[in-house]
């Protein structure tokens, strides 16, 4: 699993507060941009299984089931920064593909889809410069 994913579309996670004394659920919001880092640090929860402890635009951490993570990327709610960087890549391809073959319907729909993608790029990096 890469270290590094990138938040596609908002959505909301409830994780537990294991403060001492206190057992409650918080409910986390994230957005487009949010950088997640997949540390190595994890543990084993008797009845539910592997989490890994993920690091939220180096703010803060918490634990995440391994089939949650795996269930968001595989909707497309995250994806790695890699593929972030490739998906760029394939839009700018498939403008250029629409644009010679004259096909206005498709260079809109994949100049929307570009300026969408490159809007989250723009916000990752601009959250790692302000880290």
């Amino acid at each position: 699993m890469e270290k590094n994913h990138v938040i596609l579309e908002p959505f909301q996670h409830q994780v537990s507060c294991c403060c001492p004394g206190q057992k409650h659920q918080h409910m986390i919001e994230f957005f487009p941009g949010d950088v997640w880092t997949i540390t190595n640090e994890r543990k084993y929860v008797d009845c539910l299984g592997w989490h890994f402890l993920i690091e939220v635009n180096e703010e803060f951490q918490f634990f995440m089931h391994v089939e949650d993570i795996e269930e968001l990327y595989s909707k497309g709610s995250i994806c790695s920064i890699l593929d972030l960087d490739l998906k760029i890549n394939f839009l700018s391809f498939k403008i250029n593909e629409a644009l010679d073959a004259h096909d206005r319907e498709s260079f809109l729909s994949f100049a929307d889809e570009l300026s969408h993608v490159q809007e989250i790029k723009n916000k990752m990096n601009t959250e790692e410069v302000h880290a």
